[in-house]
């Protein structure tokens, strides 16, 4: 299957797809529009797109079970999974299963032309030593989540590198971020370190999640090239995405 030059719109939403496909013609970008799943899988062995957006809740088959479907038949597509749920269980599933991005509708529309345009560039750069950033992060959250702290040690680089906004703390090493992190873990909330939503911008990977309070916090992550963490920036979740995610 050749590439087509072009991004899939999966919705059953009508005019989503119409508003997304009008956007993406605004910034020189073709679309193709689906209304199922079941649709887009059909006119995949003709169409293969260079970037798939698509929604979570459908009929028949959901995004989740198309991102499923799409591993199953060894299909890698830059995926954008959006969703009107803010069910924090679908963010952790369209994660692991490779999702180049993840966000609640209305979808931000800079963020959503920017995760477009990073997955289609990291897609055409693939590499053998390419790996799976959101995998990575899910382990990262999975690990802060559970407080297994040699997990977490485990995912950063020996030379890495933790800047803290919130408490302006500058760290190298990996020996010293797993004491930065172990002080943060034992005094966490419960409902800390569960995924809001992430998009890949340029070469690091933005993450929304509930912070060890329980209060909205972004995390961006950076990475070698055999996929360990290289860099961390965190801090609290910018006012202007605060207020939208509220409301």
């Amino acid at each position: 299957m050749q590439r087509s030059g072009y991004v899939a719109i999966v919705d059953d939403d009508a005019s989503v797809r119409k508003a997304l496909a009008r956007l993406l013609r605004v910034h020189g970008i073709n679309s193709w529009n689906y209304p199922s799943a079941r649709a887009f899988l059909e006119a995949l062995p003709s169409h293969m797109p260079d970037c798939l957006i698509v929604d979570v809740n459908m009929p028949d088959m959901n995004g989740i079970e198309l991102q499923c479907e799409l591993l199953n038949c060894g299909v890698s597509i830059p995926t954008i999974v959006i969703t009107a749920s803010d069910n924090k269980s679908i963010a952790a599933s369209a994660a692991s299963l490779g999702a180049a991005a993840f966000f609640l509708k209305p979808v931000p529309r800079d963020a959503l032309m920017e995760a477009i345009n990073s997955a289609k560039k990291r897609h055409h750069m693939h590499t053998q030593n390419d790996f799976d950033r959101s995998a990575v992060v899910v382990s990262w959250l999975d690990a802060c989540r559970s407080v297994q702290l040699d997990a977490l040690f485990n995912l950063y680089e020996e030379r890495a590198t933790l800047m803290s906004d919130c408490d302006g703390v500058r760290l190298a090493g990996r020996n010293s971020i797993a004491e930065y992190l172990k002080s943060k873990l034992e005094s966490k909330v419960a409902s800390a370190f569960t995924l809001d939503g992430m998009t890949l911008t340029g070469d690091e990977f933005q993450v929304d999640y509930q912070g060890c309070k329980g209060i909205p916090a972004r995390i961006h992550f950076r990475f070698s090239a055999l996929g360990k963490i290289l860099h961390t920036r965190c801090g609290l979740l910018p006012r202007s995405d605060l207020i939208r995610a509220v409301g």
